[in-house]
């Protein structure tokens, strides 16, 4: 058993809460990275990947302002997801913009009528083609348009918090055995 004497110097545990007010200029600034990425055409390909790379730089950007914290893998996820959230709707935006401008065009319309009428071409169930039929005329309605864009938008929201909160746990974990080790 340690002894402790009354010389010894006093302990302070260190806040486990994070400095929201310093946090999220990195996480936008990470975020912003991740939306943009995710955005440009080949680039995008590599969407999961940057949204990662997202929590982990906003981890990395925060210890940057505040290097007295020792970052845990919690604290990652919230800064991870804080990036999320911004890579979020700046991407929602974009993809909003570009559906309202695209949709009213005629190319794209017809660019999606071909592929589903490929897609029910080359099934060979009649029921299968029928349903892919509703499908397309639905999809032609401004509610059904509408519809799809917020399914859209809610599965990217999902996305983006959980890769991004993911690679943010990531990042905490690995530069927090880094700091541990100096």
């Amino acid at each position: 058993m340690p002894t402790w004497s009354a010389s010894a110097e006093r302990y302070e545990p260190q806040s486990s809460g994070i400095q929201w007010n310093l946090a999220w200029q990195g996480a936008l600034l990470a975020g912003s990275g991740a939306a943009v990425l995710t955005a440009i055409p080949f680039v995008s390909l590599g969407c999961c990947l940057w949204m990662l790379g997202a929590g982990a730089a906003a981890v990395v950007l925060y210890q940057r302002r505040v290097p007295a914290t020792l970052i845990t893998p919690g604290m990652g996820m919230k800064l991870g997801a804080l990036a999320g959230v911004f890579a979020f709707v700046i991407n929602a935006v974009v993809t909003t913009l570009s559906f309202v401008a695209f949709r009213s065009s005629s190319d794209f319309r017809r660019a999606m009528q071909e592929q589903m009428e490929k897609q029910m071409a080359s099934s060979p169930d009649p029921k299968a083609q029928e349903m892919l039929q509703h499908m397309v005329e639905w999809m032609n309605t401004p509610q059904g348009a509408a519809t799809l864009m917020v399914l859209l938008l809610f599965v990217l929201a999902v996305m983006f918090l959980l890769f991004t909160a993911a690679g943010g746990a990531l990042g905490a974990s690995m530069f927090g055995r880094r700091r541990e080790l100096r």
